[in-house]
């Protein structure tokens, strides 16, 4: 908060300790505060006690799953919050009352909420909130089903939490990024990316989650392992949700993970384990009062219902989902009046459109340059990777396509710290574009410490001995990696997919194979080159 806390009375002062060490904890006592504090604010026409308070309160609500009076505090907080500059409370509430709207149904909504925060972010430089925005796009992306661009905004926040290992919640960070990007890559059918992020969580975070993180992430565990057929995977992780489903959370934050469990355990005909979860789950539901939660959810029950061949009960159901429907669209009205009172109350309405109108533009035409390395990022190659594909496939000329990665990097970051990490990662991109002058060859990097070349033109022996090049290239640095089980030197491993592209084909079943050869290298042995022909994948 912009404000002395010291200026007020020692009573006060203490509300606010009182607010601030119970929060998430004991939460009528924090809402008890806030009456407190706001009552006080208004006596005094103070708009920082009362916008705290009531952002507090807010917070709190949204944490019983009481989302009427969350989204009714939310909006309160935000004009106090404007009028002194408290910025920071007023990206959170955006960003809070975007979360709802998405699980309201509204993703527009949700989308304009974010592009506001965003706005925020970037006006008054608030990169240790814009990455958090950036991640529930990322899940707005995946709720519909826009995997890609789900990609590019969880990617932009893991850069910011990979940078930033010494926040208190670091570790939850990077599992919430690697577990959003593993969601994108299954949706996308390429399983091996999505196992290896999988495999990272359960090395470099598991020990260290809450319960709540771990029934996210066995959730997801079960529906990589259902993919798989791994049998006894698919039970283990069942096994684990039963045994730890929690029946006292924010909803909101796990709705969707739960959902798609759900949808999976039906689809396995798991009875038994279905109407477990789902018992609970409509509990907490219901105590949101969100229509669009309780109709997805009702959906759920008529399949079940269907299947099972309880015609009653499902006759019962089909009426409860017409009239949750009748009621959605009262819902849907309120949100739209409350979204046109809020925006008819800022000075200038013409002026923020346009500013979410460019902000919107500048998303989807972001720069075509890593700013870490300089060369191409994951923009450029998408754009880029589509039309030298398409030329290939036209001309019937050959197109590879290599995933590489360093070696036990996380070993090097850790040991020799994120600065020498980052060095490491430039000097590799360094040894790329160093290459890339010979010939028809792209660059780019492609997340972390992972990059993507496309060799165009070029034979299969000719695309080996470019990427042994580069090898050699890297292993000539001789850039001390005392922890790496390689060498004790920085090395890479390289994944290629090598052919002429065929009508039917897409650039992703190239960067699939190739990401398949790169798994394939890193399960049996680092520092080596496996190529692959896509006629023979």
């Amino acid at each position: 908060m912009r404000m002395n806390v010291n200026l007020y009375t020692e009573e006060v002062q203490n509300w606010i300790k009182e607010i601030q060490s119970n929060r998430g904890r004991d939460l009528e006592r924090v809402i008890s505060f806030c009456d407190k504090v706001e009552s006080f604010g208004r006596e005094t026409s103070d708009d920082a006690l009362i916008g705290f308070a009531c952002f507090s309160r807010g917070e709190t609500y949204y944490l019983m799953n009481d989302m009427r009076n969350f989204y009714a505090q939310m909006l309160a907080c935000l004009a106090p919050m404007e009028r002194i500059g408290e910025w920071g409370y007023v990206v959170m509430a955006n960003n809070m009352l975007g979360i709802m709207s998405l699980n309201r149904g509204n993703a527009p909504f949700a989308m304009d909420y974010y592009m506001k925060a965003l706005n925020y972010c970037h006006t008054y430089k608030l990169p240790d909130l814009e990455w958090i925005v950036h991640m529930n796009m990322g899940a707005l992306y995946l709720n519909i089903e826009e995997s890609q661009k789900a990609l590019d905004h969880i990617e932009n926040s893991y850069h910011y939490i990979m940078a930033h290992p010494e926040r208190p919640d670091y570790i939850q960070n990077l599992m919430t990024a690697y577990l959003g990007m593993a969601k994108a890559y299954l949706n996308m059918e390429l399983r091996s990316s999505a196992e290896k992020y999988s495999d990272k969580i359960r090395r470099e975070c598991r020990p260290y989650l809450s319960p709540l993180d771990l029934l996210v992430v066995d959730c997801f565990e079960a529906r990589l392992c259902r993919e798989k057929g791994d049998q006894e995977g698919f039970r283990e992780a069942v096994t684990r949700i039963n045994e730890g489903i929690l029946r006292d959370v924010p909803i909101m934050d796990i709705f969707d993970d739960l959902y798609e469990y759900m949808k999976m355990l039906l689809d396995a005909e798991c009875s038994p384990e279905f109407i477990s979860i789902y018992q609970v789950v409509q509990h907490l539901i219901q105590r949101t009062s969100i229509k669009n939660m309780e109709k997805k959810l009702l959906t759920l029950k008529i399949q079940y219902l269907k299947k099972t061949g309880q015609t009653n009960e499902y006759n019962r159901a089909t009426i409860q989902y017409y009239e949750i429907s009748e009621q959605m669209e009262k819902e849907n009205r309120l949100m739209v009046t409350s979204m046109i009172s809020m925006r008819n109350s800022l000075n200038d309405l013409a002026a923020i459109n346009r500013e979410v109108k460019q902000e919107n533009i500048a998303l989807h035409r972001k720069s075509e340059v890593d700013p870490l390395t300089g060369i191409y990022n994951r923009f450029k190659l998408n754009e880029y990777g589509e039309i030298a594909f398409e030329e290939a496939c036209r001309n019937q000329t050959s197109l590879a396509i290599e995933i590489l990665d360093i070696d036990y990097f996380k070993q090097y970051n850790d040991n020799y710290g994120h600065q020498a990490g980052d060095e490491a990662i430039k000097e590799v991109a360094r040894m790329m574009q160093e290459m890339a002058g010979r010939g028809k060859i792209f660059c780019s990097r492609y997340g972390g410490d992972e990059f993507v070349i496309i060799y165009e033109g070029y034979t299969k022996d000719e695309t080996m001995g470019l990427a042994q090049t580069l090898k050699k290239l890297t292993s000539d640095r001789n850039i001390t990696h005392a922890y790496s089980k390689a060498e004790k030197y920085l090395t890479i491993s390289q994944g290629i997919c090598w052919g002429i592209p065929k009508t039917h084909e897409k650039i992703w079943d190239y960067l699939h194979a190739a990401d398949e050869l790169l798994y394939k290298v890193k399960k049996i042995s680092r520092n080596s080159i496996r190529i692959g022909d896509m006629g023979e994948l």
